[in-house]
C-alpha cells in the first residue's frame, strides 16, 4: 500500500481490526497479534502447521458459497424425569402461553426453592445412545433396513447440538476456549464435551450473583410454559362491552352461533326475528381462555428443578456430512400430529439484559444473536423468544426473533458475523476431522481442541482413554462386550 492510499476494504463479516492495524494484501482475515501471518503468500500459513490441525484464518477461504444445509427432521425424541431418568416419550415436552408481565415479572421469584441437576456428574451422551437404541428397534419392528434403505439412526457424526454450535460460532468466539472426545465405531464418528475439572469448579462454586442470573434464564421457561396444549384450557364468556381490549385482543374464539337458517315444523312467523334476537345477544359474548385455569395459576408459584428436560432427536447434513443430534428443547406451539415434522413448531426460550444504548445493541448482535442463532438453526427450531429483563431480574419486554432472519438483522453492521462463514466452518471442520479419526474402535478416542493461542483445531490421537460409547449401546451394534466402554451399563 503507498503512500496516501486507503486501507484495503474489510472482508465482509470479518470483526473490526485496531485502528493501527493496516495489513498487506497477504495479510486479509488475519487478526492484528497472529503471530505467523503470512508476508505476502497465504501459502506460508498453511505450512507452518501440523497435518492435524486446521487453521481458523484466513475467514476470507469460507466466505464462499454457502455448504448445502439440508432441513432437519425428527426421529425421535425423550425425556429426563425429576430423578434426571431418562424415559424414552414426551413427558416432559411443555407448551409455550405468553407469560402476563402485570402479575409475574420478576425471575428471582422462588429461587430458595431451585432445585438444580448435579452438574459434577459427566452423563456423557448416555441418554442419546439410549435414545437411538429405542429409535433403532422401533424401526425394525417397522422394516428392516437394507443398502438401499439405510436406518434412520446411522450417520457421520452423532452428537449433541452443543458441539455444533461450539464449533459454529468459533469464527466470532475466538477465545471460547473448548474440548471434545471422539470415538469411531462402525464408521460413525461419536462427539462428546470434555468438560475441564476448573470449568467443573467454576459451576459448582461461583457466587450468589452468577447463580441467581443463570436461574432467571429457568424461571422464565416456567412462566412461559405450560404442560398440557393451549387448546385444554379452560374457556369462559365474557360481555364484549365490557371485556378490556388486551383481553378482547387475547381472544381465542368465538362462541358457536345458532344456525338461522335451520327450520322445524310448526314455527310460527316470528321465528326468524327471535332466532335473530337470540343470535345477537350470542354476539355480545366471546369465548377466552380462562386465566384462572390451574394450569396457568400453578406456573406462577413453579418450582425449577433442572433435572427435568425434553430431547429432540433430529438428523440433518451439512455439506457432505450426514448428522444426528440431540438437542433440549423449551417448549412446542401446538400438539404434535403425525406424519408432521414437529421442529417447525418448537420454541428457543431464552433470556438477555434489556437493551438500553447502542453499545448494548451491538453486544446483542454480535455475541447472543450469534448464540441464538446457531443453536436454533442447526436442529431447525424457527421461533426464539427473548424476554429482556434489568439488572433486578424484571422482565421488561418479550420479543420474538425468526431464525432464519436473524442473519439478515445483524448483516452490513460493524464487527458483524458471517452466517455463511459458520456453516462453512462447520462443514470443513466436520471434513477435517473424518480424515484425522480414522480408527474405527470404541475404545479408542480422539481429543479435539481449541485452545490458546488460539490460531488452530487440533485433533490429537489419545489412545484407550476416556472412552464413552456405553457396554448396553455397543451390545445392541454388535460390539464384543470385552472390548466396551466402562462409563454405563
Amino acid at each position: 500500500m503507498g503512500p496516501g492510499q486507503a486501507p484495503p476494504p474489510r472482508p465482509p463479516g470479518f470483526p473490526l481490526r485496531p485502528q493501527s492495524f493496516r495489513p498487506n494484501e497477504g495479510q486479509r482475515g488475519y487478526p492484528p497479534n497472529y503471530p505467523n501471518r503470512p508476508r505476502g503468500s497465504q501459502q506460508d500459513q498453511r505450512t507452518s502447521f501440523g497435518p492435524n490441525q486446521l487453521p481458523l484464518y484466513p475467514l476470507e477461504r469460507f466466505q464462499v458459497n454457502c455448504a448445502p444445509f439440508r432441513q432437519p427432521t425428527e426421529i425421535g425424541s425423550f425425556s429426563y424425569d425429576e430423578h434426571r431418568n431418562f424415559v424414552m416419550d414426551d413427558s416432559q415436552l411443555k407448551y409455550y402461553f405468553p407469560p402476563d408481565l402485570r402479575t409475574t415479572n420478576n425471575l428471582s421469584v422462588n429461587y430458595e426453592k431451585y432445585i438444580s441437576r448435579d452438574s459434577s456428574v459427566d452423563e456423557h451422551i448416555d441418554a442419546l445412545l439410549d435414545a437411538l437404541m429405542c429409535i433403532k428397534i422401533e424401526e425394525e419392528q417397522q422394516h428392516s433396513s437394507t443398502p438401499e434403505r439405510p436406518s434412520i439412526t446411522k450417520a457421520d457424526f452423532i452428537c449433541y447440538r452443543g458441539m455444533l454450535t461450539k464449533i459454529m460460532c468459533t469464527p466470532y468466539a475466538k477465545n471460547d476456549a473448548w474440548e471434545m472426545g471422539a470415538t469411531l465405531f462402525n464408521g460413525t464418528i461419536y462427539i462428546e464435551e470434555h468438560v475441564s475439572d476448573e470449568k467443573r469448579n467454576e459451576a459448582t462454586s461461583s457466587d450468589e450473583r452468577h447463580k441467581l442470573m443463570s436461574y432467571w434464564g429457568y424461571r422464565f421457561e416456567t412462566i412461559c410454559n405450560i404442560s398440557k396444549p393451549v387448546s385444554e384450557l379452560r374457556r369462559i364468556k365474557t360481555n364484549k362491552r365490557t371485556l378490556p381490549q388486551q383481553q378482547e385482543d387475547e381472544t381465542i374464539a368465538k362462541a358457536p352461533k345458532l344456525d338461522k337458517d335451520a327450520t322445524h315444523p310448526g314455527e310460527n312467523s316470528t321465528t326468524e326475528d327471535q332466532n335473530q334476537n337470540l343470535e345477537d345477544a350470542e354476539d355480545e359474548f366471546t369465548e377466552q381462555i380462562d386465566l384462572d385455569d390451574p394450569e396457568l395459576v400453578g406456573r406462577l408459584d413453579g418450582i425449577v428443578n433442572t433435572n427435568f428436560q425434553y430431547c429432540t432427536v433430529a438428523r440433518t447434513r451439512i455439506g457432505r456430512n450426514s448428522i444426528i443430534m440431540g438437542a433440549e428443547v423449551d417448549c412446542i406451539s401446538e400438539p404434535k400430529r403425525p406424519s408432521h415434522n414437529p421442529l417447525s413448531d418448537y420454541i428457543e426460550l431464552k433470556t438477555s439484559r434489556v437493551i438500553s444504548n447502542a453499545r448494548n445493541r451491538s453486544t446483542f448482535e454480535r455475541h447472543k444473536l450469534l448464540k441464538f442463532w446457531a443453536q436454533s438453526f442447526l436442529p431447525g427450531i424457527p421461533t426464539i423468544i427473548v424476554g429482556f429483563r434489568d439488572d433486578d431480574g424484571n422482565v421488561v419486554t418479550v420479543e420474538t426473533f425468526k431464525t432464519m432472519e436473524i442473519p439478515r438483522l445483524v448483516r452490513g453492521k460493524e464487527g458483524a458475523w458471517d452466517s455463511t462463514v459458520c456453516i462453512n466452518f462447520l462443514d470443513g471442520v466436520l471434513n477435517f476431522l473424518r480424515k484425522q479419526i480414522v480408527k474405527d474402535d470404541p475404545t479408542v478416542t480422539y481429543t479435539i481442541r481449541w485452545a490458546p493461542p488460539f490460531q488452530a483445531i487440533e485433533v490429537e490421537y489419545a489412545g484407550q482413554r476416556r472412552a464413552f460409547l456405553t457396554e448396553r449401546f455397543l451390545k445392541r451394534w454388535g460390539h464384543p462386550p470385552e472390548s466396551a466402554a466402562s462409563t454405563g451399563g
